[in-house]
């Protein structure tokens, strides 16, 4: 059994997944490093999948740039608060190396990210928010986190657990 088969028994995939299918080799040379094996997987049978109506993949095929592009602007958008505040900002960005590269989304605008050191299938997640400079480590990689997450399992300080979103979306 792998995270992947238990993402599916959690969370079966759309038919006709939005964004899921593109050159991965072309969106790596883009960015210039190799993306981690089960986000490939993740893109290929999920797309832009709305995870708990809160979380979603930044897939590189949905017809808008959510993964290449952000992803080179991160380090200058964010270098003006890092040079101010050096001690909130813990992790270098992408490019840099080991920095942190965007590979999800929320609702609440807050980042779920690799911490880009070693090889891609060993990155870490951390989960941060980019308005509160909260950053939550996790030593998994996206599928195993989201599985986590979705199961209850994971918690982060970032965002809601996701029953709470799922609950939230709800409601509203």
């Amino acid at each position: 059994m792998t995270a992947f088969d238990d993402l599916t028994r959690l969370v079966p995939p759309p038919p006709n997944p939005l964004g899921a299918n593109g050159d991965w080799n072309e969106v790596e040379a883009a960015l210039g490093v190799q993306l981690p094996a089960d986000f490939k997987q993740l893109v290929r049978a999920y797309g832009a999948h709305h995870f708990a109506e809160f979380l979603t993949p930044l897939t590189p095929f949905a017809g808008r740039d959510l993964l290449v592009g952000p992803a080179k602007r991160l380090l200058e958008q964010e270098r003006g608060f890092r040079d101010r505040y050096p001690e909130d900002s813990p992790y270098p960005f992408y490019p840099e190396p080991g920095g942190l590269l965007p590979w999800a989304g929320t609702d609440n605008g807050d980042r779920v990210c690799w911490l880009t050191a070693g090889k891609p299938d060993a990155w870490t997640v951390v989960c941060w928010n980019p308005r509160g400079w909260y950053y939550d480590p996790h030593p998994v990689g996206a599928v195993e986190f989201l599985v986590g997450w979705l199961s209850g399992r994971i918690s982060t300080s970032v965002f809601p657990d996701a029953t709470e979103s799922a609950e939230s979306a709800e409601e509203g």
